[in-house]
């Protein structure tokens, strides 16, 4: 077909539409005038201004959009979470209206476990407080009782030594005086001086075991009790580091199910985002849905572009500022004027196509005026004015055939039509710039002669092999 002999030389397709005006159109006859025969309708070679323009189909699209994604965290043995229920596609919604429901349930289990440990953490955490609090009292009990109350003891002790001492002294004293009087016996004498000598001893023990009290026994006991505390102290840390660490988690489990339910951020449409490689899956009742997908689309609807994908063979012919007019299928014949705002800079895979070989550039054209009632995905049709090629050699699409990669056409001769192999560059639909191979004012056929193939035991007049014709 003719849009694959286009296509095979690069010519854009011929979706573009034709603003020149077309060449001159004849139907004559052709020869002497005792010879004349029919050669159909025949077309002038002459030079006009070839206006391009490149026309795609497409959609709308809102020029700025809020984007709702599902925010749940996959922390459940689980991967994703099921669609529960969510509002119609195109629904118009208010701020904090629902839009989706999300299957919570291993969510809430999880919460119920969390619970209950926490619980066993705050018991830990009271256990450990209470430890402490009762190493700090012992400490006290310890610094401002007990060794105030040793103390007391030891020195009573010591005083009371130290009048035993004083009384066995005097008693000895006398003791002596009566002995050398005779009125006191050796064995008294001897018994007087062993209960001194006793008391003395008792009373240097007493004070050694006094100031060993102040020098260590204080001391020791005093850093066993502060170590007491600070073991105590470690453990509350802990056990409050692991109850703000429970209550963080429950919290955190807590959020992730009000995310479950989804509500509208702003007013406005909710659009269903699509999903997987092609966007070809709609969001539904039973869907799973992960970690960050998109999954609504609130769009302002009151700037609008028309996106439409391009063959890569036109994408390089459209620039970012060209004019252009959209059509929207909702409003008939109206045309919307607007202009390209972006030209993606390398071409992909259309999502709406099934060959991954075919690949488009993805154009957006806004809108210069956006009327009401306009929503997003709506069908339109833009054509996109490229530019004008000024006095340009130009003749009919249909006057041009090719054979391979040959073009050619027929130009009316003195005695018979002759095929010229012609050399071309742009297009429209209707006309197409010559460049090598054809002058002005020269009529070429609009209706070539089917040219003959290849046969078994000849070859054809005009070309290789088992060619195609000017035709088909």
């Amino acid at each position: 077909m003719r849009i694959n002999h286009l296509l095979r030389i690069g010519i854009p397709s011929l979706l573009a539409i034709g603003a020149a005006a077309c060449c001159a159109v004849a139907v004559g006859s052709y020869g002497t005038r005792e010879g004349e025969r029919d050669v159909g309708p025949w077309a002038v070679v002459e030079r006009t201004d070839l206006h391009l323009r490149v026309m795609a189909g497409g959609d709308l699209q809102p020029m700025k959009e809020r984007t709702v994604v599902c925010e749940v965290e996959d922390i459940t043995e689980k991967e994703g979470l099921t669609v529960v229920s969510l509002v119609e596609n195109g629904q118009p919604v208010k701020k904090g209206d629902v839009l989706c429901r999300l299957d919570s349930s291993q969510l809430d289990d999880l919460a119920l476990n969390e619970e209950i440990l926490l619980g066993q953490v705050r018991s830990e955490c009271t256990q450990a407080r209470l430890s402490k609090e009762t190493a700090e009292i012992a400490l006290r009990e310890y610094v401002e009782g007990l060794v105030a109350q040793h103390c007391k003891d030891y020195e009573g002790k010591i005083a009371l030594g130290k009048s035993d001492v004083q009384k066995y002294r005097e008693h000895l004293e006398w003791t002596e005086r009566m002995s050398a009087k005779g009125y006191a016996s050796r064995a008294q004498l001897a018994s007087e001086r062993q209960t001194l000598a006793k008391a003395e001893h008792d009373l240097d023990k007493t004070t050694r075991e006094y100031r060993l009290f102040l020098r260590f026994q204080v001391e020791k006991e005093t850093v066993t009790l502060r170590g007491n505390i600070g073991i105590a102290e470690s453990n509350l840390r802990g056990a409050e580091a692991r109850l703000k660490l429970q209550e963080d988690r429950l919290a955190h489990i807590r959020k992730q199910i009000e995310r479950c339910v989804i509500r509208a951020p702003q007013d406005g449409i909710a659009i269903h985002a699509r999903r997987g490689f092609f966007r070809r899956n709609p969001l539904q009742e039973g869907s799973t849905v992960y970690e960050g997908q998109e999954l609504f689309k609130l769009p302002d609807l009151t700037r609008m572009e028309a996106e439409v994908s391009l063959n890569e063979s036109m994408g390089p012919q459209v620039k970012v500022g060209m004019p252009a007019e959209v059509r929207v299928a909702s409003l008939g014949e109206r045309i919307l004027p607007g202009k390209v705002v972006s030209v993606t800079p390398l071409s992909d895979v259309n999502w709406k196509e099934d060959d991954e070989r075919i690949r488009h550039f993805i154009v957006r054209v806004r809108l210069d005026d956006t009327p009401p009632k306009m929503l997003p995905l709506m069908s339109a049709t833009v054509e996109i004015d490229t530019g004008t090629v000024e006095d340009c050699l130009t003749i009919p699409v249909a006057a041009m055939g090719m054979r391979g990669r040959e073009q050619f056409c027929y130009v009316l001769g003195p005695s018979a039509p002759e095929r010229r192999v012609i050399t071309t560059r742009r297009s429209t639909a209707e006309l197409i710039e010559v460049t090598g191979g054809l002058a002005e004012g020269e009529h070429v056929l609009l209706t070539p002669p089917v040219e003959p193939q290849v046969g078994r035991l000849g070859a054809s007049p005009g070309g290789s092999d088992g060619a195609e014709g000017g035709r088909t």
